[in-house]
């Protein structure tokens, strides 16, 4: 009896101690947890996945700034890592003081909040970020992406295709130099947006793409479509332009292959070799012009003879027959026309200007003959001027300025007004007419007393007969 009341008695005191020490661990694990809930952040707590458990805000705070400026970021380009940086090197950071005013907020929410048996909770805490940019360059140098081959960016272009005898368009390509501006606005944008969930992850991949890349400055538009076609279309209507210059029925052709031969193509555009087409103009005009060149002149009597004084004929205006010519080029036509004149004949069939028609003078054998479509109409003698510096009529070729009739012929230097039925001036105050005067005509009496003042005194009724065959512009020849 007396072991078992023993045994009780030890049961008992066991009991007692086990309560006190209970008693006692239960109040210091209280007073333990109410000093980490009062004086740190806290049990259990991680912020963005870190974990600060029992760290006072200072620690935290330490802590999160080195988790922040450790974290790695790794640039991978096409699949493959191509340059690491930390957010310190990169010019990261956080502001300190923004964070300790962060953190004491939390450590007093989780002080009024506290929690005898607390659960793992984690915070996304308000953050400012540093960012020091000329760090940032730094880091962000495109010669730190240089192990990769690079290509750059071309821009949309037009191009002439000599293989397929056209322009067509280029588009834009994309290549893969850095440009480091836009680098940069990329790796902010990012990071910016990974920051929001993942602040303290201790690596971050950003993957290079065409957002980091040199743009081209030109992408191919609808007004470059436009434009090659419109290049096409010009260059289809140079091909396809001939011009055939009329020299009454002589013709002269300018032929699409020389043409082509004049084109300057150039990926900017399509001109004309002005020069090419000047020294045709020029080479024509040598060919075709008959004024202001001595003439040849074969007369009714057989004999050639060439005649210096020539102010009767045809003239290209080269400058305003180029001008005429660049036009008639650009119209992808077959044009046919006479060339642009600065001084014109009457007709023309080739290089002869006369075709058979006008007036043929001999002052020596003192006869004149009118010739029209190749035929005689007339012939006679005549009376030209004296043969002194003051009378003798102009040798020369010339168009008869107009007619009228009657007609006084004046001269204050002579002191002559003599009246006329049929006048026909040709040069400097010369000309044709009727000399009632006259007793007879021919011979020497141009020499004896009897030559005019320069003019061709003409029988009545020959004078009648030219006024009435002639109209105003017909050659004259004289020599």
């Amino acid at each position: 009896m007396e072991k078992k009341a023993l045994n009780k008695k030890r049961l008992k005191i066991v009991l007692i101690v086990c309560i006190v020490v209970a008693l006692t661990a239960g109040i210091g694990l209280a007073a333990y947890t109410y000093h980490v809930d009062t004086t740190t952040l806290g049990r259990k707590i991680s912020i963005y996945g870190l974990d600060v458990s029992k760290f006072t805000a200072e620690e935290a705070r330490q802590k999160i700034t080195e988790t922040f400026q450790d974290s790695t970021v790794n640039f991978k380009e096409d699949g493959e890592n191509v340059y690491n940086v930390s957010m310190a090197q990169l010019g990261y950071s956080l502001d300190q003081d923004v964070l300790k005013s962060t953190l004491e907020s939390l450590k007093q929410q989780r002080r009024q909040n506290r929690q005898i048996f607390a659960t793992q909770k984690d915070y996304k805490i308000d953050y400012q970020i540093i960012k020091d940019e000329a760090q940032e360059q730094s880091a962000l140098s495109a010669d730190n992406f240089g192990g990769k081959e690079r290509t750059e960016s071309t821009d949309a272009h037009i191009r002439y295709s000599k293989k397929k005898q056209k322009y067509v368009l280029v588009k834009q390509v994309q290549g893969n130099q850095i440009d480091e501006n836009r680098l940069i606005s990329y790796v902010d944008e990012v990071l910016d947006e990974n920051l929001k969930t993942e602040l303290l992850s201790s690596e971050r991949t950003i993957e290079l793409n065409e957002e980091v890349y040199r743009q081209p400055d030109i992408e191919a538009s609808g007004e470059m479509k436009q434009k090659v076609k419109k290049l096409n279309s010009q260059l289809k209507k140079y091909r396809n332009t001939t011009v055939t210059y009329l020299f009454g029925s002589e013709t002269q052709v300018l032929d699409s292959d020389t043409i082509k031969s004049w084109l300057k193509i150039k990926n900017s555009g399509i001109s004309i070799d002005k020069d090419a087409a000047a020294a045709y103009v020029s080479d024509m005009a040598n060919k075709y012009n008959t004024i202001y060149v001595p003439r040849t002149f074969h007369t009714s009597t057989g004999a050639d003879v060439t005649v210096s004084d020539n102010e009767y004929g045809y003239r290209i205006d080269q400058e305003s027959e180029l001008a005429q010519l660049l036009e008639d080029l650009k119209s992808g036509e077959n044009v046919s026309r006479e060339p642009v004149y600065s001084s014109i004949g009457m007709q023309r069939n080739g290089i002869d200007d006369l075709a058979g028609s006008y007036i043929e003078v001999s002052l020596d054998a003192q006869h004149l003959w009118l010739y029209k479509d190749g035929t005689l109409v007339t012939e006679t003698d005549i009376v030209s001027g004296a043969p002194t510096a003051e009378r003798e009529t102009y040798r020369g070729a010339w168009p008869i300025a107009y007619k009228a009739s009657p007609f006084t012929l004046s001269s204050d230097e002579y002191g002559y007004a003599v009246k006329v039925k049929y006048w026909m001036p040709f040069v400097y105050g010369q000309g044709l007419h009727d000399a009632s005067w006259q007793s007879s005509f021919g011979g020497n009496r141009y020499k004896t007393g009897n030559g005019s003042h320069g003019c061709i005194n003409l029988p009545e009724d020959q004078a009648a007969l030219i006024y009435n065959t002639i109209d105003g512009g017909y050659p004259i020849i004289i020599y």
